[in-house]
Order: C-alpha cells, then structure tokens, then sequence
C-alpha cells in the first residue's frame, strides 16, 4: 500500500509525505526515510510522530487505513486526532489476540485472517469510546469464525475421494 500527502507549513514551504507498506513499513518526508515498525503483533497499528518547521505531524495507521494528522487534525477526515495507544484500553489487544492467535489453534487460518481484519475494528470502535460495540463486534467475528469453520469441515467431509 502507498499513500501520500502534501501540505504548507507555516513559513509557505510545501512538504510530501508519504507511508509505504509491504515488506517493511516506511514514512518519507521531502525525501527523509523513516523506517517504522508495528506497535502490536497481530495487526498493523502504528502512531509516528516527526516535527517539520514546528508543525506536529502524525502518521497514524490502523489495518489498512492511514492517515496523517497536522497539528491535532487529520487531514483526510477532518477529525481529531487521539492517541492510539493511550487511548485503547487493554481489553482490546486481549480480544484481538483471542481473535487471532487463539481462534488460529481452534479454527486454522481462515478462522485467523477473519480475526485480523476485524481486529482493525475493535481499535477504531474503541478509540471512539464505543464499548458495547467492540464487544459485539468481538461476538460477531467469533461466530462468524465457527460457521467459516463449519462450513469448511462439512466441505471438506462431504468430498467423497474415488
């Protein structure tokens, strides 16, 4: 994934900044490389800070969305900007590993790639203080995970070798 932004700092100076992700996380500022590295195992979460010309600027990352904050807004949506980390209380990482590491030994892979994708959203609901909603988005992604589950065993059951 690569995504990029421009702005205008203070003293009229246009600045690029762009994120780079694959086989290594990279920040690019006016040509400055930064190499960054995920604050959490399961999924990409990361919260860089870098000054240019006193202005504070955030790249935030969460799964595979990204966007950068200027001064305390992001410049893709207009919002605030809230720490991820300090912000995310530690009942969330503890259903994202359930939903990862944990369904993976019960389920397989499936079940564990579906636990990361929505593992994204159990951060993004939380940082929005919407504590019923992770936890329903936890119960539904568990039982989503059983019936891919289910669906794959009877398949797989079903397929009668000649």
């Amino acid at each position: 994934m690569k995504k990029s932004w421009s702005f205008t700092d203070m003293n009229g100076r246009q600045h690029n900044i762009e994120y780079k992700s694959g086989f290594g996380n990279k920040l690019i500022v006016d040509g400055n490389t930064y190499k960054l590295k995920s604050q959490n195992w399961f999924i990409q979460v990361l919260d860089y800070s870098i000054e240019i010309a006193g202005t504070d600027i955030r790249l935030v990352v969460i799964g595979n969305k990204a966007d950068v904050a200027i001064n305390g807004v992001y410049i893709g949506s207009g919002e605030p900007y809230i720490p991820i980390q300090a912000n995310t209380p530690a009942y969330v990482w503890v259903l994202v590993g359930i939903s990862t590491i944990g369904i993976y030994f019960l389920f397989g892979l499936l079940s564990a790639l579906i636990g990361i994708l929505m593992s994204t959203f159990y951060v993004k609901l939380a940082l929005n203080k919407k504590t019923g909603a992770v936890i329903g988005c936890f119960v539904g992604c568990t039982v989503l995970q059983v019936i891919v589950w289910f669906v794959v065993v009877f398949l797989l059951n079903s397929i009668s070798y000649y």
